[in-house]
């Protein structure tokens, strides 16, 4: 019995480790791998955020949405991989990686620096932190069997709708790299 717990616990592993491999990529892709090479910096808080939402449309609303929802899971796989469980630990370290892909953005000028950025971010990995809490009240023993399938599905669709969003097969066509 212990020989098939061990293996399920393996194989819970791999599927996280091939989601968290999954979600990197896909992470690498959005922030660095873009055709256009510019650099911008913004250090005053809540100013890009006020200006996207005031001033509207689509592109402004998938701009401040896709920054939240890009670190959701980063926040999931931190909690998941880090020993100690508190939210605000986990939230630090969601924040301190944010700061450090705006410095590299900034570095290998491939898209604006701006603190509303780290803020956005900053609040996606809290968001993933609170949802992995509320897996495990859910889930109990079988979450990271969860997560790890939940990512692989998640990651998948992610990159169908980029794919499809990216070819205009929706009637809307947003360049995304």
């Amino acid at each position: 019995m212990k020989i098939n717990e061990s293996k399920k616990t393996e194989h819970n592993y791999i599927l996280l480790f091939i989601g968290l491999g999954f979600y990197i990529f896909v992470l690498f892709a959005f922030l660095f791998f873009k055709t256009n090479s510019f650099q911008s910096l913004n250090l005053i808080p809540f100013y890009t955020i006020t200006d996207y939402l005031s001033n509207g449309g689509i592109i402004s609303i998938i701009n401040v949405l896709g920054n939240i929802v890009l670190f959701i899971p980063l926040g999931i796989y931190l909690i998941l991989f880090n020993h100690n469980k508190r939210i605000f630990i986990n939230t630090l370290w969601s924040v301190i990686i944010s700061v450090a892909v705006e410095i590299l953005q900034y570095s290998f000028k491939v898209g604006a620096t701006d603190i509303d950025d780290i803020i956005l971010n900053g609040l996606g990995g809290f968001i993933g932190i609170v949802i992995y809490k509320i897996k495990c009240k859910i889930f109990k023993d079988k979450v990271e069997n969860a997560i790890g399938i939940i990512s692989i599905v998640a990651g998948i669709t992610f990159l169908i709708l980029c794919s499809c969003f990216s070819s205009g097969v929706f009637g809307i066509k947003i360049r995304i790299l």
